[in-house]
């Protein structure tokens, strides 16, 4: 229930002091100078309080964006798959706009850093991925830690982006990759890595997910659990990079959770491999110009349409959820299409020549 205490401030005037107390809700309270606002108050807050609509908003004052990053960091981003891009992000966010208290962070406040990231030259993606970081910290703001009423970021427009590119490994690319992988005698699962990635278009994410338990050597493929579309899907396991595999797993821990690529030092032993740098460097050792590991799947999917596979096929294996994501290979199984035609006239008309 809701009382109002009559008092006189510390210049003289008269004010209404509101505390609204509920089972199982700690009291709220609010001073106004006139009592018709004091009772509106009463009124409004118990209402929303007994519906579960009830916000305080001195939590929002009380917590930056800052505290929410660190807090979002420690407690859930280093549960998924691939953290590292989102902690570039959120270290961004963090200088730009950590000193920003909750309730004063606005979707003005997050458009203009948005632009500012667009007037740095990167692209309309990537720019789209650093408020894709910010937004689950602020969602979880809202929905698990009350410090906020709404998440401003969801409010924010996005870039159009465009279809992407199919950058992919030419022979001569891949040879010089492959051999830059053999010349880092301290990381030899990097070559592997780069292996899985040609052979099968798996995400950099699901790769360095991979746990041994995924591992099927008998039927020759890995089980990629929760992936980013949400599904599990069954993936070949094919040589060169089996043999690599079985080659390296002579040497893996009894506990099937145990990452198949894990860190090399005391503290990340038991955590998978951030195998990011170790790959910029390798990319740069090849001498490999406009590369990203990304395209290493556009490499696969390349070489599967190029080698008779059609679209369906190419978005089963590297699981995507529509065709509309394998289409942008279709100009490339032009000539298996037309010879797949030729073979089709040989048999129909062969005989009538």
């Amino acid at each position: 229930m809701a009382t109002i205490e009559k008092r006189e401030s510390s210049l003289g005037k008269t004010v209404y002091r509101v505390k609204v107390r509920l089972r199982g809700s700690s009291p709220e309270t609010a001073t106004f100078s006139r009592l018709t606002d004091a009772k509106r108050w009463a009124s409004q807050t118990e209402s929303a309080i007994r519906e579960g609509r009830y916000f305080n908003a001195s939590e929002a004052k009380k917590h930056t964006l800052a505290e929410a990053i660190d807090k979002y960091t420690n407690e859930c981003l280093y549960n998924l798959k691939d953290p590292s891009h989102r902690l570039h992000h959120l270290k961004w966010w963090k200088n730009r706009l950590g000193h920003t208290a909750l309730s004063n962070l606005s979707r003005a406040l997050i458009v203009e850093s948005r632009n500012i990231l667009k007037a740095k030259s990167l692209s309309k993606a990537t720019v789209n991925r650093y408020l894709a970081s910010l937004s689950p910290v602020l969602t979880e703001s809202v929905k698990e830690w009350g410090w906020m009423q709404s998440n401003p970021c969801l409010d924010v427009k996005r870039y159009k982006e465009s279809d992407g590119r199919t950058r992919f490994l030419s022979d001569d690319e891949r040879a010089a990759l492959l051999d830059a992988c053999n010349q880092f005698r301290d990381y030899p699962e990097i070559k592997i890595i780069v292996l899985i990635a040609i052979t099968t278009g798996m995400r950099r994410g699901e790769i360095r997910g991979l746990r041994w338990r995924d591992v099927d050597f008998k039927r020759r493929r890995f089980t990629i659990v929760n992936t980013k579309n949400g599904d599990t899907r069954s993936v070949p396991l094919v040589d060169p990079a089996y043999t690599e595999l079985m080659s390296w797993a002579k040497v893996r821990p009894l506990d099937d959770n145990a990452p198949v690529f894990a860190g090399h030092s005391e503290r990340t032993k038991d955590h998978p491999l951030d195998f990011d740098k170790l790959w910029q460097d390798v990319r740069k050792l090849s001498g490999i110009e406009d590369f990203r590991f990304h395209d290493l799947r556009h490499t696969a999917a390349s070489y599967l349409a190029m080698n008779g596979a059609g679209l369906r096929e190419i978005g089963d294996i590297l699981g995507h959820k529509t065709m509309a994501m394998a289409q942008r290979y279709s100009h490339l199984t032009d000539d298996h299409k037309h010879k797949t035609v030729e073979r089709m006239t040989e048999a129909v008309f062969g005989g009538n020549k």
